[in-house]
């Protein structure tokens, strides 16, 4: 007997309740309590950081930070976006299933603020990243009582207060002021992948609305506001989610800071030492600040301090770095015969000063010149959709972008004869104000672009045996040669496996192993970058996961640099190996130009039904090898030249096999003997 579930309770009549259907009744509930507590352990399985108090560590300060969470049990090691000394407490000796624990942080006074990022690690896997702020100003908890006017938590400002969402109940904080005083308010929450949608309302001390804000043209939900107090008295600041919500984490800073939106100009060359103003709408006065920037910046963007020359606080922007020159538009240039004169490659930078604005760049350009031309915008704060053009030396528009669902939006372009060509730069919504700022790179020549393909960025693998394999994506511009893999800041110990990118290929699949002698626990985060000569000079992309983390952190509208390419491994314990490949000594015979070597699959775990990835390495120059499959046989073929000299080498098996998620590598080592051609036994008898 079938019974579809639960439709058979609900047509039940007074008295229909039999055995069997009691049976079936129990064996669901029974089976939907099983999936629960199975969908439980797979939620816990790893160690869960789900928010630090307070919030936020401060630079040239050591902070004690608790951590929450889930299973934060030893052996546990933490690791931090930026440069910090991490020192762990020793929780209860034997506890497991701990949910809080407590280190002590503490920065070097050069740390920039911003937003950063932790993990934790340990044997049962890795954490996903939890962010946290990199603050200048103190931290306070909110108190849990403050759902009243009457009630509402004192502050003495400039003051930034962690605090948790409560439905339908606000919270409410009372700073008092004089007239004249500047009283600025920002909330962290979607910036920092919190479930909740901000909403903040100013009140005087009656309890009536002086301003209100929700989202920021340039934040997106997390809501900002600024406001010139004029009677001496006590103030109200209420906070609360748009939807109700429960739980949510926000982190509310108070102070006299300017509300600023994005630098001037957006870009920096690195090495360089420059000057950057500050656009917004609240930007007026807000100090410039003349910068060098380092030689080198791994995640390709900086922060940026803002300040009032008489404040006591600040708040922070973030600016794109890179080797490009910096040039920035010289008004007015609103039409073509105005343009700015630029000489490639290079970045322009520039503002939409009020609606309907337009800029336009003059530039020269060879015939077959590849000119590559990618606009940062709103990922860095400002709103500006911006649309790009490219017109030839008469006037002709000859290329445009391609309005799409991207956040900012590029442009390829081919020149077709030599001459003088010009950009055209405007708001898709033709809109203008102190926030519109834009950069634009224009890079020429050949180039790619690597993003990894996967839904996974963290991996906990094995000790010594332990790996995984991650499917890279080659998006190529006119280059069509090898890419060599390997590790941005290599890590101790990682070994990486079939890591050249053949060419005019444009996906390839890569193989990272756990160094050979880890400890369970052990926490690493790594990235991979991609390196090639194109057109005589050194090229490098970083291996992307933007889109990952996208995907994964749906509340950040726009995550910052640092969080592009990172992989997070830990490695647990031993585990037993669930297959083998034996192999014997290899005689490769020089005339015949190639040997079949025939290897068999042996699976050690029964329920191991994959197949395994076949490598090989250290091959003498010249070499070449393939593999082929069947079942549980598998086909090396190595293939040589017939003059290669007689002699004997090593060469190196590797292996790879995924089971239950969990990766394992097998490396061996092969004598291969290169040999002459062996006569048979009936030959060398007669």
């Amino acid at each position: 007997m079938e019974f579809p579930p639960f439709t058979w309770l609900i047509s039940l009549r007074p008295g229909q309740f039999c055995m069997s259907r009691f049976v079936w009744f129990i064996v669901l509930v029974v089976s939907v309590l099983v999936v629960s507590v199975l969908a439980c352990d797979q939620v816990v399985a790893q160690p869960v950081l789900s928010k630090t108090m307070p919030g936020a560590v401060q630079p040239g300060k050591s902070v004690e930070l608790t951590l929450q969470g889930e299973k934060l049990d030893d052996p546990l090691q933490i690791w931090t976006s930026f440069p910090a000394t991490v020192e762990l407490m020793a929780g209860p000796e034997g506890q497991t299933d701990q949910t809080t624990r407590t280190c002590q942080v503490t920065l070097g006074a050069d740390v920039a603020p911003g937003i950063g990022g932790m993990v934790v690690g340990s044997v049962a896997g890795v954490s996903e990243v939890l962010l946290l702020l990199i603050d200048d100003l103190n931290s306070v908890a909110d108190n849990g009582g403050n759902h009243s006017l009457e009630n509402a938590q004192q502050l003495s400002f400039p003051i930034a207060i962690d605090g948790i969402s409560e439905g339908p109940q606000f919270d409410y904080y009372k700073v008092a002021c004089t007239a004249g005083q500047r009283l600025s308010v920002e909330v962290f929450a979607s910036r920092i992948a919190a479930e909740m949608d901000p909403v903040l309302r100013l009140l005087d001390s009656d309890g009536n609305e002086i301003l209100m804000v929700d989202d920021d043209e340039g934040l997106g939900p997390d809501g900002r506001f600024s406001h010139l107090i004029t009677a001496d008295g006590e103030y109200l600041i209420e906070v609360r989610d748009n939807q109700y919500r429960k739980s949510g984490r926000y982190r509310m800073r108070v102070g006299d800071f300017p509300i600023v939106s994005v630098p001037y100009p957006l870009g920096g060359r690195l090495g360089s030492t420059a000057r950057f103003e500050f656009a917004g709408a609240g930007a007026d006065g807000a100090l410039p600040v003349l910068m060098r920037i380092p030689d080198a910046v791994r995640s390709g963007e900086l922060a940026v301090n803002a300040r009032f020359s008489d404040g006591n606080s600040s708040t922070t922007v973030r600016m794109i770095v890179g080797n490009l020159p910096e040039e920035i538009e010289i008004e007015a240039n609103n039409e073509r015969e105005l343009a700015t004169s630029v000489t490639l490659p290079c970045a322009v930078n520039g503002r939409f000063a009020q609606e309907g604005d337009r800029d336009y760049f003059r530039f020269p350009a060879t015939k077959d010149q590849r000119l590559l031309f990618r606009a940062v915008s709103r990922s860095l704060g400002s709103p500006s959709m911006v649309v790009l053009r490219v017109h030839d030396g008469e006037g002709k528009q000859v290329a445009e972008t391609s309005v799409s669902e991207a956040d900012e939006w590029t442009l390829e372009y081919t020149v077709p004869v030599e001459g003088m060509y010009f950009l055209e730069v405007f708001d898709l919504l033709h809109r203008g104000g102190p926030a519109h700022v834009y950069r634009v790179s224009i890079e020429s020549g050949n180039g790619f672009s690597l993003a990894a393909d996967t839904e996974k960025v963290s991996f906990a693998t094995p000790v010594n045996t332990g790996a995984f394999a991650l499917t890279v994506k080659c998006e190529r511009r006119g280059f069509e040669g090898p890419i060599q893999l390997a590790l941005d800041d290599p890590a101790p110990g990682y070994r990486l496996f079939n890591h050249k990118i053949p060419e005019k290929a444009t996906e390839h699949r890569v193989i990272v192993g756990v160094p050979e002698h880890s400890q369970p626990g052990d926490l690493h985060v790594i990235r991979l970058i991609g390196s090639a000569t194109v057109s005589g000079r050194p090229y490098t992309s970083l291996v992307h996961t933007s889109a990952v983390v996208r995907a994964r952190r749906p509340q950040i509208v726009f995550p910052v640099g640092w969080m592009n390419g990172i992989l997070r491994v830990s490695t647990t314990s031993a585990a037993e190996p669930f297959y083998a490949i034996p192999a014997a000594p290899v005689k490769f015979e020089r005339q015949s130009g190639k040997v079949d070597v025939a290897l068999t699959l042996e699976r050690k775990n029964e329920e191991f039904k994959e197949g395994i990835t076949l490598l090989t390495e250290g091959l003498p120059d010249g070499f070449t090898s393939e593999v082929k499959s069947e079942k549980e046989s598998y086909t090396l073929t190595i293939n040589g030249p017939q003059d290669v000299a007689l002699g004997e080498h090593t060469i190196r098996l590797i292996s790879y096999g995924e089971f239950n998620g969990t990766g394992a590598l097998l490396v061996q080592d092969v004598p291969l003997e290169i040999t002459d051609v062996v006569e048979s036994t009936e030959v060398a008898e007669q």
